[in-house]
């Protein structure tokens, strides 16, 4: 069973603004994504064929709509992005990983793993806490950076070489 069809009403002043947001050239993707969600619904299109000319899932096609109508038609489109937690991964912590891997690994250890590494990031005071998913996307990023020729990390000491603890 499909989900029920829901009209939308918009004032004529309400359609102008529609359309003269879309055609602005300083919104952010997102944002005319929003709009012409919105646009797609006033011509009584289905989700399905609107997320399929945008590129988004039904899901989110119906989850914008469900947001048009919590929010109202300004907030709406106006609303700004959330952008979630702010990265650890800073330049400060991929420097100190970088002299990590060149130093020594710790005593009664052969190699550096990543919880070692996220251990002494914390403990170095770099970070308050700090996950080894998070360690092992900056070894990551700085191994694709020496595959491309610029970075000082050696090809001996990329992450590959790491193994992680069970």
């Amino acid at each position: 069973m499909g989900r029920q069809r829901h009209s939308l009403q918009l004032t004529r002043k309400q359609q102008a603004y529609l359309s003269d947001f879309i055609n602005s050239e300083t919104i952010s993707r997102q944002q005319r994504n929003r709009a012409q969600v919105l646009q797609h619904w006033l011509l009584d299109m289905p989700a399905q064929e609107s997320g399929e000319l945008l590129g988004l899932s039904i899901d989110r096609v119906y989850s914008m709509r469900r947001s048009f109508s919590q929010q109202g038609f300004n907030d709406y489109l106006h609303a700004v992005p959330r952008c979630g937690a702010p990265t650890k991964l800073t330049p400060k912590l991929e420097s100190l990983l970088r002299r990590l891997m060149r130093g020594p690994a710790p005593a009664a250890h052969r190699r550096w793993t990543l919880p070692l590494l996220a251990q002494r990031v914390v403990e170095m005071g770099y970070a308050e806490r700090i996950c080894t998913i998070t360690v092992q996307k900056a070894l990551k990023q700085m191994s694709a950076t020496t595959l491309r020729g610029g970075s000082a990390l050696k090809a001996a000491e990329a992450p590959c070489a790491l193994k992680q603890a069970s």
